[in-house]
């Protein structure tokens, strides 16, 4: 049995990925991890006085969008390992698949939080992608974004 890992940001496109992922899950009886990666030095940079009011809060943001996802997990019968990392998005999504060895696909959307006009693809998923088959040994899926192309859209 494998793990599907779905990285999300919580945005719209990263709840489509979720079910998305939720669905091939139940489908293929793998199980499914939810990470969320959390970059404090993005908003604390070296404001050693915010760091720890921003870090409890960009967490327990993070706890909240992983509880949604896992209850979404649950309402289909699937089971959800939720994980919180700290650091950058697309290195912390690599490092987790990378080590450990019954991930067999990352799912992610399209674009997410810092979409950046009409790309494509977001930042983070771009990167992930690049390293498939270099530091990322398994599959990527990147699902549709409803506001890129809306004929596209996964309807689950």
């Amino acid at each position: 049995m494998g793990k599907i890992l779905l990285a999300t940001d919580g945005s719209d496109p990263a709840r489509d990925a979720a079910r998305h992922a939720i669905q091939l899950a139940k489908g293929m009886d793998m199980g499914l991890v939810v990470l969320r990666v959390v970059d404090i030095e993005r908003y604390t940079y070296d404001w050693e006085a915010v760091r720890e009011d921003v870090t409890r809060e960009l967490e327990a943001h993070a706890r909240r969008i992983l509880d949604e996802v896992a209850q979404m997990a649950a309402d289909a019968g699937v089971e959800a390992d939720t994980q919180i990392r700290h650091g950058d998005a697309s290195r912390e999504i690599i490092r987790f698949a990378h080590d450990d060895p019954e991930v067999v696909l990352v799912v992610m959307g399209s674009s997410g939080r810092r979409r950046l006009g009409r790309q494509l693809i977001g930042s983070t998923a771009e990167r992930v992608v690049r390293q498939v088959g270099r530091d990322l040994p398994c599959a990527v899926t990147i699902t549709p974004s409803k506001s890129t192309n809306p004929e596209s859209r996964i309807e689950l």
